[in-house]
């Protein structure tokens, strides 16, 4: 790949205006199957870390291309290391590594507490417990640590769930002395441990053990441990000895980085609306795989081309979203019936001040009781485009934090809408 496809590629990933802010101060060069990315300095490497950098190996994922990363001024940074090259075997998952991680601000501290875990011999946290909902990154990160563990020639890893717990004491006698002879303990969905009760006992033998040999213990939970109530008081305060790092919800930014990932590995051609269509309508990354992999096989085994119609077929038989007997010319009737408006007057193109905020007001009950993506309300508003919708229902909630008047009369159509849907749902 030349460097001109590398920019094209990544021409295809971000915004221009995104673009804009940090190509010219990025050095890429390519040679042979080599990419060299270099930065000007430490600070703005640190930068690229926490806020482009997994954008950027993805847009290049398809390329075969090991990225090695420096700074001109000879300064150091933690993303300033040659890249894994791709296709290496991991005994936990290839796919289960640090770089594969999706990131952003809100979820960046645990990523960067794993990778603390997985590069120190000290066991600076232990244990070092990962909290978050289902789908939230937990067992990647605890796979990834394993992983990286076995790369810097870490043996006797054991990752396992409670389930596989249970089976390794149902089936050897001498589970616990196989399991302290390892390096690092791994266990993932610690909350199942409520129905193995004889389990905590085991646990706890093991937690004493590796605590007292400096070993590596890394836990997985739905929850925090805290909220436990079924564990024995000696084994939640030992869990609570360590660091507990909480990941949030994949929020839209993951969703589409997520999304985009995806279509590029599949080769999967959808346009930016339709990648945040999908990122908005599915918030559980595992749904929102189902979706792309149904996509996926429609092209490859019916039609080369996904019409909008049979786009939006796919995406209604997946919904996961709550029923709902609204509509948007429900509410848009509402809106219309308090503000002493027509509904046609709102889905015009007019910049009258009254109908743009009467417009906003419907879009953004439209988006808090339907649940529509800001493309699908810009088609039904009209044709308009997303980040108009986006700005609409933005505003609406600054206008209801700075006005008591606008908050209630939300509040008073809020309560209709409401209504409204349970005299049609009954």
């Amino acid at each position: 790949m030349s460097s001109a496809r590398v920019d094209a590629a990544l021409e295809l990933a971000f915004a221009p205006e995104e673009l804009d802010k940090w190509r010219s101060s990025l050095g890429l060069s390519v040679d042979g199957s080599v990419l060299t990315v270099r930065f000007p300095h430490r600070f703005f490497a640190d930068w690229f870390e926490n806020h482009t950098r997994a954008r950027f190996e993805q847009a290049l994922a398809g390329s075969d291309l090991t990225i090695s990363y420096e700074c001109r001024d000879g300064s150091r940074s933690r993303i300033v290391r040659e890249s894994r090259p791709a296709g290496q075997a991991l005994p936990f998952g290839s796919e289960f590594i640090f770089d594969n991680f999706l990131v952003n601000n809100k979820n960046y501290f645990p990523l960067a507490s794993a990778q603390e875990v997985a590069q120190s011999r000290e066991a600076p946290y232990n244990p070092f417990v990962l909290c978050g909902e289902s789908g939230s990154g937990k067992s990647f990160l605890l796979r990834a640590i394993a992983n990286a563990r076995s790369e810097h020639g870490g043996d006797g890893t054991y990752v396992g769930g409670i389930e596989d717990l249970h089976e390794l004491y149902s089936s050897r006698s001498d589970a616990r002395k196989f399991l302290t002879s390892m390096q690092l303990l791994a266990v993932d969905d610690l909350q199942e441990i409520a129905r193995y009760r004889y389990l905590q006992g085991e646990l706890l033998a093991l937690f004493d053990h590796f605590h007292l040999q400096r070993k590596q213990m890394v836990f997985a939970c739905s929850g925090k441990v805290g909220g436990f109530a079924f564990l024995a008081p000696k084994l939640k305060s030992r869990l609570e000895w360590g660091l507990s790092v909480m990941l949030k919800a994949p929020d839209l930014d993951i969703r589409t980085q997520y999304a985009q990932s995806r279509c590029r590995e599949r080769r999967l051609d959808l346009s930016r609306d339709r990648i945040l269509l999908l990122a908005q309508r599915f918030s559980d990354l595992r749904n929102l795989e189902g979706c792309l992999l149904k996509l996926w096989a429609y092209r490859e085994l019916v039609h080369d081309h996904i019409s909008d119609e049979e786009f939006d077929n796919i995406l209604n038989y997946l919904d996961d979203r709550a029923v709902t007997g609204l509509s948007v010319e429900q509410i848009l009737d509402e809106v219309c019936a308090r503000l002493n408006l027509k509904p046609e007057d709102i889905l015009s193109s007019g910049r009258r001040h009254d109908l743009v905020f009467a417009r906003q007001v419907a879009m953004y009950l439209c988006r808090k009781h339907l649940g529509l993506s800001f493309p699908e309300l810009g088609r039904a508003f009209g044709g308009r485009d997303h980040s108009t919708v986006l700005y609409s229902c933005r505003k609406v909630e600054q206008l209801q934090r700075d006005d008591k008047s606008i908050k209630n009369m939300l509040h008073e159509l809020s309560d209709k809408c409401l209504a409204m849907n349970e005299t049609t749902l009954a």
